[in-house]
């Protein structure tokens, strides 16, 4: 895989948690019950606020859905930094640390700011970064990171040379320092002894009638249900007490930070009982086998050092390793990959590990089943059809992976009696679920059966019979299914074995007319008491799906008998100088013998390539020395092609089809700390070239402001291209000062049909501290310039007054008693949108405070996110604005904070239809402005009916689902409710806010469409503490913007000054349209506080209800 090609976040190969409710049955079971429709849990707050990461490096950054924020660490306030954008995921790489990652001498997931996110890793989630550390000579790992400053040693890795750590994030730039040698003016290196830096990071966990679809019962009756063989199981834990599983679980070892080996979530013992259960009904493939487990998922979580425990643990103790578990592939060999190799190898245990489920395209296929020894496990449905999820191959050298399906769609297992909600029972004990997750265990269940009539196979043979033995499944590629899915029947029935398992031909270059023949040996060994006589034929298929031409495959001999306990060998030959199209070509050299029933497969395929073209890249330092440090992708027009290139030596060649692409470089000059950023929108490739990026032919970047006491805090130029196809990607250059940044474009600016492309430069200043700081200043500038089609040069910008926005933010208090701490993010947009940058926070104390922001003042699209935390820097709120545009010389004011809290509609808090999806997202602390709010809670929940049917519920911190509903119209309610009173330090204001909206909803055409909801908005008179003193509230209904307009029926208003234990009715007057006055009933005591209910029906039938305790106080 090429870097940050893919996601990188890992997959519990739970299927999706495509739970279908109607699960199979048997014959004799009663029909399936109607399928109730799946809904999918949202990204909840994770792309909505603000999150504040710690690098390994020391430096800070905050994610949020509008981009990041950038805070160097202490002494490193001179320190450049490199933003890329790819596959939806923000990395940010420390000039000093370029090298290191371009290298491959630290892991780049270590900079992947949303991996670290998702993965758990945030500030606020964990006070430690945990890392992998290994090492070039075994005896250096714990003895010199006890030494090391920053670093505790959690573990041992002996599997992989290595030691997992534990970064304390106070302390993370003297790790990084420690870690490291070199300067940051010569450019840094490893360590002496430390061969990689990895990211401890996570992987994530992916019967009735699949038993019988693959030969299970065929293989008792023959005697053999695996007595004798233990099996391993690496997954969330296991239910022991469960009837299918109490007498096979043999032993059990948690390597998490869990209390103990119960299994919480539900995957690993539903797992367990595919590979081993004993159910009367539910029996799984292997019976008669014995059970170990390793709990090395905490949740549905899997940290790497506890999965390489765990494979540790049990691969001297089983003779098959279940792992249900994946992430992402990535160039070489990551440290899973290698213990999956190293472990097989020393103990001859045979690892079955889930190929993950991001199927649909090629090469999605997931680590560490892509390790050489691990047997690859892709999934079928009940008809042995491919499922959509399943991931694919190839590997990226072009291994054939997957190696084997089983089946893994609405499999029925043993339910854990802890299982998380999502695993919903479909009978007493039992669930049903779908993924690699699932379809693997059936092969380690054939394993062990083979195991048990084989005990002394180790893990090649057992690998080998599987896949010989596999059946095709029709209509499937070998990248979507290897040899096919298990036949354990067959294979306990034949006794004919071939070596290798696959046969990955490679790729021959064109032109084809002088390639040489691929020839390749295959050994068939016979283990049974027969001779064995094989027809061999290559059956092959080209790229258009029909059989390739003749004699471009050849077997020799096309019949062989093997003996009874020998051998024989086979060449098979591929001559891809026949004429043919180009592409892949898969398919199977397949022996069989029709008197034995025998049939042996060996998937094999080979690619016969495009031509393609040498381009050279060669990149030079503004020293004028070749670069060490820089940052090189091509990406083709079409979004089909990328590639990463990287040499030392400051210059590598890349093989290209011929073709249009973008080339972009990012070259950082350590002896000055500079960086230059280097764009060619578009390169025509029709031969063999050479590019020359040449950081000394770029000019300077500055811009400079008419106040002159402002410091510049932050300087950047960057650009985000997008592609027609859709794919967007980025790159950016940030700095302490202009003086660091350079920019050359190189080539015509970005035409006709290639997409766009944006380039900013951005600057940040305030008022700088006599200790440095930034902290409390009055004012801030964030500016902003865009250009299109090309990359900015000798981009010089004198700053007028008069071309920017006056702002004045002024920060309204929630909380119980005292101050909190806050900060602003802004972010500003092209109208072409994409993702932003901003400067890192300057703190500042709330309530009584006030700032002016001043502001770029065209075009741009403007997002500020304003965080508060307690005193004691727990998470309290934020809340952020729909995209603001500004007019030059105009003043304007926003409040935040401001009472009274509700729900808020804006671009990104919506209930909406496309088609037959449905999807809402509602927090429900918005201010008075009409900002979207978030906060801290002690508990909330979300819950979406239609008519009485509940679909779906969530619980803190989730705000946002979707689903399928049925296309008739019908009517839905949306409840909400949060408490808060504990949460954050203690909230004063807002402690309980409840609510619902009623709404009727049919099928839609034209896209997403926005649904008829509206919220109340009061909008009492306080001051920064929110205290309000007069008798009247305005309030009005605010419908969620573009949704169709509806006439308030009826609405009414009640008020209690004791917290809710009693109400009053308010008269309301109205004063324009969906807009009222309320005069308070009866004398609010001063020092107390307005809580506020309130209804409404509209003419299309829908309704709304709202209250709020302690809505505001009263002065």
């Amino acid at each position: 895989m090429s870097r940050m090609s893919r996601k990188l976040v890992g997959t519990l190969i739970t299927a999706l948690l495509v739970q279908g409710v109607a699960a199979a049955t048997p014959a004799s079971a009663a029909p399936d019950p109607v399928a109730v429709p799946t809904w999918t849990r949202g990204t909840g707050p994770q792309d909505a606020t603000t999150h504040r990461v710690t690098l390994v490096t020391g430096d800070r950054v905050d994610l949020s859905g509008a981009g990041v924020a950038i805070e160097p660490g202490a002494g490193r306030e001179a320190t450049g930094f490199q933003q890329f954008e790819r596959d939806g995921h923000q990395y940010v790489v420390p000039n000093d640390a370029l090298r290191l990652v371009a290298d491959g001498q630290v892991d780049e997931r270590l900079f992947d700011v949303t991996e670290l996110v998702a993965a758990g890793y945030d500030d606020a989630s964990t006070a430690e970064l945990p890392v992998i550390v290994t090492y070039t000579d075994a005896t250096l790992g714990s003895r010199s990171l006890r030494a090391a400053d920053g670093a505790r040693v959690t573990r041992a890795l002996r599997a992989v040379d290595g030691a997992a750590v534990a970064v304390g994030k106070e302390t993370a730039g003297a790790f990084w320092d420690g870690v490291t040698a070199g300067s940051r003016t010569t450019g840094l290196r490893a360590a002496s002894g430390v061969a990689k830096l990895w990211l401890d990071g996570k992987r994530q966990v992916t019967l009735d009638r699949s038993v019988p679809q693959i030969g299970a019962p065929t293989a008792w009756q023959a005697g053999y249900d695996g007595h004798g063989v233990t099996v391993a199981v690496l997954d969330t834990g296991i239910d022991a007490t469960h009837p299918d599983l109490a007498a096979q679980v043999t032993e059990t070892v948690n390597f998490t930070d869990a209390p103990d080996a119960d299994d919480n979530v539900g995957h690993g013992t539903h797992v367990a009982s595919t590979v081993a259960g004993v159910g009367a009904k539910y029996k799984g493939v292997a019976p008669g086998a014995s059970l170990i487990v390793g709990k090395v998922c905490s949740d549905r979580d899997c940290a790497e050092s506890s999965i390489l425990a765990g494979m540790e643990w049990a691969a001297p103790r089983a003779r098959v390793i279940n792992m249900s578990l994946a992430g992402d592939d990535t160039p070489g060999l990551d440290v899973l990959e290698e213990a999956v190799n190293t472990l097989t190898a020393k103990t001859g245990a045979l690892f079955v590990v889930a190929a993950g489920n991001d199927g649909g395209a090629d090469g999605t296929v997931d680590s560490p089943s892509t390790a050489d020894a691990a047997l690859s496990v892709g999934a079928v449905d009940k008809q042995d059809v491919m499922a959509s999820f399943s991931s694919r191959g190839p590997r990226e050298d072009g291994a054939i992976k997957p190696e084997i399906t089983a089946p893994g769609v609405d499999i029925v297992a043993a339910r854990a009696a802890h299982a998380g909600s999502d695993y919903i029972e479909v009978e007493p004990g039992y669930t049903s679920l779908s993924g690699t997750s699932m379809a693997t265990p059936h092969v380690a269940g054939a394993a062990a059966l083979l195991a048990g009539q084989h005990p002394d196979w180790r893990a090649t043979e057992l690998k080998a019979a599987l896949m010989a033995s596999a059946t095709a499944t029709g209509g499937a590629n070998v990248n979507a299914q290897g040899a096919g899915r298990v036949d354990v029947a067959r294979a306990v029935h034949q006794s004919v074995l071939a070596t290798p398992t696959s046969l990955p031909l490679g790729t021959q270059a064109a032109p084809a007319d002088d390639d040489t023949p691929v020839v390749r040996t295959v050994t068939y060994r016979n283990d049974g008491t027969e001779p064995v006589n094989l027809d061999l034929a290559a059956q092959v298929s080209g790229p258009d799906g029909s059989p390739a031409p003749a004699g471009m495959f050849t077997v020799s001999p096309e019949h062989a008998t093997v003996p009874a306990g020998e051998s024989v060998e086979v060449t098979v030959t591929a001559d891809t100088r026949v004429q043919s199209g180009t592409g892949v070509f898969q398919g199977a050299l397949v022996g069989t013998d029709t008197t034995t029933r025998t049939s042996v497969r060996v998937p094999l395929t080979i690619t016969k390539a495009t031509p393609t073209h040498n381009l050279n890249v060669k990149v030079i330092d503004r020293a004028g020395n070749p670069a060490a440090s820089y940052w090189t992708d091509i990406t083709s027009l079409d979004g089909s092609v990328y590639r990463f290139v990287y040499d030392p030596s400051g210059s590598g060649t890349v093989a290209l089809p011929a073709g249009r692409y973008t080339v972009n470089a990012s070259v950082v000059t350590p002896s000055d700390g500079s960086t230059t950023l280097l764009v060619r929108p578009t390169l025509t490739v029709t031969g063999d070239s050479e590019i020359v990026l040449d950081a000394r032919k770029a000019t300077p970047v500055s811009a400079t402001l008419p106040r002159k006491d402002a410091s510049l805090r932050l300087a950047a130029v960057g650009f985000r291209r997008e592609l027609t196809n859709g794919l967007g990607f980025g790159m950016r250059a940030i700095a302490d000062s202009y003086d660091k940044l350079f920019t050359a474009a190189l080539g015509d600016d970005v035409g006709p049909g290639e997409g766009t492309l944006v380039a900013d430069v951005r600057g940040f200043w305030a008022q700088k501290n006599a200790d440095g700081t930034y902290d409390d200043s009055p004012y801030e500038y964030v500016l902003v310039w865009f250009e299109r089609g090309h990359l900015p040069t000798n981009f010089r910008h004198v700053v007028r007054q008069s071309e920017l926005a006056t702002v004045k933010h002024q920060y309204y208090s929630v909380n119980s008693e005292g101050q909190s701490r806050a900060f602003t993010h802004n972010f500003g947009f092209p109208p072409e949108g994409g993702s932003a940058l901003s400067a890192g926070a300057i703190w500042f104390d709330t309530p009584g405070r006030s700032r002016t922001v001043y502001y770029k003042a065209d075009d741009t699209m403007w997002e500020t996110r304003y965080n508060q935390y307690a005193p004691d820097g727990t998470f309290q709120t934020q809340f952020l604005t729909d995209y603001e545009t500004y007019k030059p010389g105009k003043r304007y004011t926003t409040e935040w904070q401001k009472a009274v809290p509700g729900p808020r509609f804006s671009r990104t808090t919506t209930v909406a239809r496309d088609g037959n999806r449905l999807s809402f997202n509602v927090p429900m602390a918005g201010d008075q402005a009409g900002h979207t709010g978030y906060s801290a809670y002690d508990t909330s929940r979300v819950a979406f009916y239609h008519g009485d049917q509940k679909l779906v519920e969530l619980d803190y911190p989730w705000t946002d689902a979707a689903g399928t509903v049925p296309a008739a119209e019908a009517t839905y309610r949306l409840e909400y409710s949060a408490e808060r009173s504990a949460a954050g330090g203690g909230f004063g204001l807002g402690t309980s806010i409840s609510g619902s909206w009623t709404f009727r909803s049919g099928e839609v055409s034209g896209g997403e469409t926005p649904l008829g909801l509206s919220a109340f908005d009061f909008a009492p008179v306080v001051d920064q503490n929110n205290t309000g003193g007069l008798p009247v509230v305005p309030m009005r209904l605010v419908r969620q913007p573009g949704a169709a307009a509806s006439a308030v029926r009826s609405v009414s208003v009640e008020v209690s000054y004791d917290d809710g234990k009693s109400w009053r009715k308010a008269r309301l007057a109205k004063t324009g349209r969906d807009a009222w006055v309320m005069p308070l009933p009866g004398r609010p005591v001063s020092g107390g506080y307005v809580s506020l209910r309130a209804s409404a029906e509209f003419a299309d039938g829908g309704a709304v209800e709202y209250r709020v305790i302690r809505g505001y106080r009263v002065g």
